[in-house]
């Protein structure tokens, strides 16, 4: 009860339900998808509490989201395309972070948006080539990944098409795709920890957005299960615009204040 006071009296009630009800929408939206529900959750955030604390608060909230995802759908992880991404991307992750720390706000919205539009294009051309990954792929992937991963949420876009390359099902896709972005957070959070990015009340909110998450994570999986490859493959592109579109307006914005 302190903790919801102490948040009310931060935040004020109106915005903690607006909060409540986008963690619920977005986390349904990347149960379906496998990606996008974090940075539209993040470009949600950033509109009621500022871009420079969202990125550690949605790291808090994204441990709790993954980790709900993975137990979710641990029959269908693929452990060789986790290794082979992650172990080059963690030192980079963190590097990453650490940077964040002290970018202008209005570079970091601009970071954000760049990033997950360049997803779209990068996407297609890799689909239309029918790229097939391997590990030196993939391990190439996760490096670049990692660069970007620290400072920004929503990179993982750019693993899709090596991902899907790699011959993962929409189930495996999803499935790894969760841990990944629960080890990505937990580096992140370490990172902004070191950068003291991370105050009582940013820690709480996270907190609070990661449990409002988990039904969503599992009212997305029912969906997914029906969902065509071709629908998910257009959703992830439809919610890559929107987010991406958000932080580059909030760039923008910020540049003409």
């Amino acid at each position: 009860m302190d903790a919801l006071t102490a948040l009310t009296s931060e935040f004020g009630t109106w915005t903690l339900v607006a909060i409540a009800v986008a963690a619920l929408v977005t986390s349904t939206i990347h149960g379906t998808v496998g990606v996008a529900g974090g940075f539209l959750m993040t470009a949600a955030l950033s509109l009621m509490i500022g871009v420079r604390p969202v990125v550690p608060v949605m790291s808090i909230a994204l441990v709790i989201s993954h980790g709900a995802r993975s137990l979710m759908n641990v029959a269908d992880f693929d452990r060789r395309v986790f290794l082979a991404i992650m172990l080059p991307a963690f030192p980079m992750i963190f590097l990453g972070g650490i940077i964040y720390a002290i970018l202008p706000v209005n570079w970091v919205a601009l970071l954000l948006g760049l990033i997950i539009l360049g997803s779209i294009p990068l996407r297609r051309w890799a689909r239309a080539r029918k790229i097939e990954a391997g590990t030196r792929t993939l391990a190439g992937a996760g490096a670049a990944y990692g660069s970007l991963a620290g400072a920004s949420i929503g990179s993982a876009m750019l693993l899709s098409p090596f991902m899907l390359g790699a011959g993962l099902t929409k189930e495996t896709f999803v499935a790894t795709m969760a841990v990944i972005s629960l080890a990505t957070n937990i580096t992140r959070i370490l990172a902004f920890g070191s950068a003291d990015l991370l105050t009582g009340d940013y820690v709480m909110l996270g907190l609070a957005v990661g449990v409002i998450m988990i039904p969503g994570n599992w009212i997305g999986r029912t969906f997914l299960r029906r969902m065509a490859p071709a629908t998910h493959s257009l959703l992830i592109d439809l919610f890559a615009i929107i987010g991406g579109a958000n932080f580059l307006w909030l760039a923008w914005s910020g540049w003409n204040d």
